[in-house]
């Protein structure tokens, strides 16, 4: 459906003294063309491939309102090899992407979770996300900007980049995901279980506070921090894993940041034969701005090529 058939339907409301909005019922648009959103649908969207599986792209532009008032799960889904961008305007559930399909969301405000599932591909610059963050399967995410008011979740095969924004609560990564953090600020907890990684080269940690664990790896699962100097419970820590189980460590990233958390090696699977998570230390000297910049490129082209 065309923005002009849009606007046609929104001014037969009008001429019948009803509110300028679809009616409220599942709404597929799936023509292989592109459509601009940027009024009130009282509507759950879905947005598929058109005939012959040509993509189909919506656009949602500031003044999108997308309410759907009797849904208690998707605002927008996105599925097949169809595309959603996001410039701004206000969603009121969560938006979910499927298959090969891609999500980008550069504004506006989303009352509850972003989704992302098999292959899809996520890149979020700035909005509001009133919950969680999360991707599956063998789907990637950048997260340049913006702010995740709980949790930011890599699962399974997926991968993550983090080089800014804002996470209120938890860094996750689950079974064998992997997330890249050189930028941002990560409120919380950052966690790896199962055999996930975490490469930690620049942002604020715990600049909420509010700590289970703080920096915690179980099962086969690493996190690796780079910087020029670390320091475990005050005192300065060799470079390389970590023999300690639990404790305060603190430095400097290399990006320059300085911060001070707990970590902890949490043990997982049976007790007769536990899998303790690793913590390791690189040394590595804060670069450059241009060698830095180069870097935030190289995690952007290793994350395309991990799918």
């Amino acid at each position: 459906m065309t923005r002009s058939a849009y606007t046609a339907l929104a001014l037969a409301a009008a001429s019948l003294a009803l509110p300028a909005a679809l009616p409220t019922m599942a709404l597929t648009i799936d023509d292989g063309g592109t459509t601009v959103i940027d009024s009130t649908i009282d509507d759950f969207i879905e947005v598929a491939d058109g005939p012959g599986g040509l993509p189909t792209t919506v656009i949602f532009e500031p003044g999108a309102n997308i309410t759907d008032s009797d849904s208690v799960g998707d605002t927008v889904f996105v599925t097949g090899n169809s595309s959603v961008v996001i410039n701004g305007g206000q969603f009121f559930e969560d938006i979910t992407a499927l298959d090969d399909a891609s999500l980008t969301i550069n504004g506006g405000a989303i009352g509850n979770d972003v989704l992302g599932f098999s292959a899809s591909v996520l890149t979020v610059t700035g909005c509001l996300i009133d919950d969680d963050l999360e991707v599956f399967d063998d789907s990637s995410l950048t997260f340049s900007g913006g702010t995740v008011t709980d949790n930011l979740t890599v699962e399974d095969d997926a991968t993550g980049l983090v080089t800014g924004g804002i996470v209120g609560n938890d860094l996750e990564a689950v079974g064998n995901a992997s997330i890249t953090v050189l930028g941002g600020s990560i409120g919380s907890d950052i966690e790896a279980v199962g055999n996930a990684t975490i490469d930690i080269f620049g942002g604020q940690l715990g600049t909420v506070g509010d700590f289970d664990n703080g920096i915690a790896s179980g099962g086969d699962s690493v996190i690796t921090l780079f910087g020029p100097e670390f320091q475990i419970n005050g005192s300065p820590a060799a470079f390389g894993s970590i023999s300690q189980e639990f404790g305060t460590i603190s430095g400097t990233l290399s990006d320059g940041s300085v911060f001070s958390v707990p970590f902890e090696l949490v043990s997982e699977g049976p007790f007769f034969r536990p899998r303790i998570g690793e913590i390791v230390l690189v040394e590595q000297a804060i670069p450059e701005p241009t060698t830095l910049a180069l870097l935030s490129l190289g995690g952007v082209t290793l994350l395309r090529r991990g799918r």
